[in-house]
């Protein structure tokens, strides 16, 4: 049995490929990704977006909800380089018509070559509650756009899933490992076997107890699909 962790918006797409590789799986959203507003120093930073020699976005949620803020600042800057961290945020702009550069990594390390290769001095990251890891990976002066959150999903049941002889968890990001390890404190760790998305997972993972963990080639969901039917 293969589990989709993955929010209930961005899961489906996870569970169309499951289902189309014939996998038996269960999708149980461990977290939710919820809007928040922009501080009142976010804001002012989108109104002097001139002062940027990129935009950054982090993940498809901060697209989601920046574009309201970022939109009619950003379409007579058309021409202003944008980076996203991987396909699927490259993809979600692209259905806004923007178009966008992705790094060879789809991680903070490769954000951080790009504006080194790049010679970027100023960038204007948009991303969730939590500081994200280019902070501390670039000698740019990097400013956030904070605009969503992502929190543990109310009313999560484990039992559906705690019979099962082996159970492959797909895991994306570090509070998904958070929740799963506490929501399944008393089922049997033994036959759990994580596929996860970054080597900074993997590392938690053993605080948390997990002996069988496995870092997908790339974050995208076909490699971590791929790795999990290597496992079944």
């Amino acid at each position: 049995m293969i589990v989709n962790t993955r929010p209930e918006e961005i899961g489906k797409k996870t569970n169309t490929l499951l289902r189309n590789h014939g996998c038996n799986f269960i999708h149980i959203p461990l977290t939710e990704i919820s809007r928040i507003e922009p501080s009142n120093e976010a804001k002012l930073l989108i109104n002097n977006i001139d002062n940027y020699d990129a935009l950054i976005f982090t993940s498809q949620s901060s697209v989601k909800y920046s574009m309201s803020f970022l939109k009619r600042k950003y379409s007579d800057k058309k021409k202003m380089p944008i980076i996203s961290i991987g396909p699927a945020t490259q993809n979600f702009l692209e259905k806004l018509n923007i178009s966008s550069d992705v790094p060879l990594t789809y991680d903070s390390l490769g954000l951080s070559k790009i504006i080194k290769e790049k010679k970027y001095k100023r960038c204007l990251v948009f991303c969730g509650k939590e500081d994200p890891r280019i902070l501390s990976m670039s000698e740019a002066e990097i400013h956030l756009f904070k605009c969503y959150e992502t929190i543990t999903k109310k009313n999560i049941n484990l039992l559906k899933i705690k019979d099962c002889k082996k159970l492959i968890v797909l895991i994306y990001t570090n509070k998904s490992l958070e929740v799963f390890s506490e929501k399944y404190k008393k089922g049997d760790m033994s036959k759990i076997v994580l596929i996860v998305a970054s080597r900074r997972i993997k590392k938690l993972s053993v605080k948390y107890g997990f002996k069988n963990c496995f870092v997908a080639k790339t974050p995208l969901d076909k490699d971590m699909i791929s790795a999990a039917m290597g496992k079944l």
